[in-house]
């Protein structure tokens, strides 16, 4: 696969800068206008049709090059995290106080899908081979609904599989399944009035806020074990002497599996329901979004897991790991983490494989609700210091930096190595095929978004 990494190569310093762009420009969910259209426009001056928007989401786009199956799709996502502006610095010092930030990679997750997307058409291309490849603009992951309404809007429903990348401080492809989520606000509307002239004229919003949470609290011992349930009161009146006529209280339910979610989900709306009631107040529920868990297909994983070891990990400078052990400093001296630390070096450089299969982890990833229709894997590769935690200053000072950037190239080459391997033996895929089949047990996708409920743009 000589082709696609030459092509990866020849277009690094643009794919680079591209990284770097959109690190310098960082956009919560939903708001992510920068970065797709640069995207898309890297994906245009380079042949790809371009459909946007879709989904009702003006930062959502689908690019299209080829015909015919197989049909490919890569995953892109560039959204970045309130609060985590950060300098390219080894001590925590942001760019704008307050600001957002790439904490989590996702401009370096734009900039190797497109890399590997374009590396991709040339190779097709030049290898005559038939087949589609897709580049799917994914926003507002961190908030875990722009694939859940891209799913909705049935926009993978001609996909023969997809392939993800996010960046890591391994070069691997964990295997652990995340969290089914449920997001949720209650607001509670109640009957304003004087908390000391005439209180009983009052209905509080904020009593009602209250007692649910009181009521979730005694809801969590008759649970099952693997489900968490985490608030925050976001409003809870104005001063003490108004009695509130609005409050409000916003949920996460997590679970290992969607039943879960939605089994004890429906208990906290009848809790809501019933602080409502016992206030003389009304409850509206917010539901935000959902998504499934997620669920690896090995096939592809190790398909994966060929293609790193082919093309080789990424050695970095002693610059970058003279940066990297400065951040160390900074980090947890024990993180949690499912392999063992590569010990004396703050950069990685091995290859792990597959690892961590049949664990389970609490985060999630909306990249869940793909893997139940669509064959998919998504992997890791270093893009930041191993004892650094995804949403934190240490990985925004990685993203910007050359020690992401080397990951991020490395990604795209192993991307499009992947998905040439599987253009040219598409047995391959009809194996992953059966293989999500058989891990389904016959169980059939519901949308966890209702279909009342609207992207928030």
């Amino acid at each position: 696969m000589s082709t696609v990494t030459n092509v990866v190569d020849r277009l690094a310093p643009q794919l680079v800068q591209l990284s770097r762009d959109l690190w310098e420009h960082p956009e919560p969910a939903f708001t992510e206008r920068y970065a797709s259209e640069h995207l898309m426009d890297f994906l245009k001056e380079n042949g790809f049709e371009i459909e946007c928007p879709v989904a009702g989401i003006p930062t959502a786009f689908v690019a299209r090059w080829g015909s015919g199956a197989p049909r490919i799709g890569l995953l892109a996502e560039y959204d970045g995290l309130p609060g985590f502006s950060q300098k390219t610095v080894t001590h925590e010092e942001p760019v704008t106080p307050g600001g957002p930030g790439h904490a989590c990679g996702h401009n370096l997750m734009g900039a190797a899908h497109v890399g590997a997307a374009v590396a991709v058409k040339e190779a097709l291309e030049e290898a005559g081979l038939p087949g589609t490849i897709i580049m799917f603009g994914c926003p507002a992951e961190e908030v875990l609904t722009g694939k859940v309404f891209m799913v909705r809007a049935g926009l993978f429903k001609d996909v023969d599989c997809t392939l993800n990348f996010h960046p890591d401080s391994v070069n691997g492809v964990n295997m652990h399944r995340l969290a089914a989520i449920n997001n949720v606000k209650f607001n509670f509307h109640g009957t304003i009035s004087h908390a000391a002239a005439r209180p009983y004229d009052g209905r509080s919003a904020s009593d009602a806020a209250e007692l649910m949470n009181v009521g979730a609290n005694y809801l969590r011992e008759h649970i099952p074990e693997n489900v968490r349930i985490h608030y925050v009161t976001t409003d809870g009146g104005k001063a003490p002497n108004i009695v509130a006529n609005f409050a409000q209280t916003w949920y996460y339910v997590r679970a290992k599996n969607r039943a879960d979610v939605d089994s004890v989900y429906e208990r906290l709306v009848d809790v809501a329901k019933g602080a409502a009631m016992m206030t003389g107040t009304r409850v509206e529920v917010d539901l935000q979004g959902g998504c499934y868990s997620t669920l690896q297909n090995k096939v592809l994983a190790q398909a994966i897991d060929e293609s790193m070891r082919e093309l080789g990990a990424p050695v970095f400078t002693a610059e970058e790991k003279a940066y990297a052990a400065e951040l160390e400093a900074t980090c947890p001296q024990n993180p949690a983490r499912t392999f063992t630390l590569e010990p004396n070096t703050p950069l990685d450089e091995r290859i792990i494989g597959l690892y961590d299969e049949g664990g389970f982890a609490y985060n999630a990833a909306d990249m869940g609700d793909i893997m139940q229709l669509v064959p998919s894997t998504m992997f890791g590769t270093v893009c930041y210091n191993q004892r650094a935690d995804l949403h934190s200053w240490q990985v925004a000072a990685c993203t910007g930096h050359s020690i992401g950037q080397k990951g991020m190239l490395y990604a795209a080459k192993v991307l499009a190595t992947t998905a040439m391997k599987l253009f040219a033996e598409p047995t391959r895929i009809e194996a992953a095929k059966e293989e999500l089949k058989e891990n389904l047990h016959g169980a059939t996708y519901k949308c966890p978004i209702p279909d009342d409920v609207m992207p928030p743009v």
